[in-house]
């Protein structure tokens, strides 16, 4: 687990420079976030090699929308990512981002 927060923080480096405007990706991307954290969700936690594959492939996914310069996508698949991992195991994502733990 320890490995995960490092690549972690590459997932979310792209979303910190966001705007606020929509992108014709939105939608897609939303569903690639989603997919991604769900793979994410599937692998045993305490194989980290799969983990941080599947966080890579995250990554990957993201990257496909940072590519083509669409910081509104990138926001999109991040949401949604940390969305889904919220929501389906609390304490994967506390682990990835430990700076929301404060947060409600």
């Amino acid at each position: 687990m320890k490995h995960l927060l490092p690549i972690a923080f590459l997932v979310l480096m792209l979303a910190a420079s966001c705007g606020e405007k929509k992108s014709p990706l939105d939608a897609e991307a939303r569903d690639s976030g989603m997919r991604a954290a769900a793979a994410l969700v599937a692998v045993d936690h305490t194989d980290t090699m799969s983990m941080e594959r599947a966080v890579m492939d995250a990554k990957a996914k993201q990257s496909v929308y940072a590519l083509k310069r669409d910081s509104a996508a990138v926001r999109a698949f991040d949401e949604a990512f940390r969305s889904y991992l919220k929501e389906k195991d609390r304490p994967l994502y506390q682990s990835i981002f430990p700076e929301d733990n404060d947060k409600k």
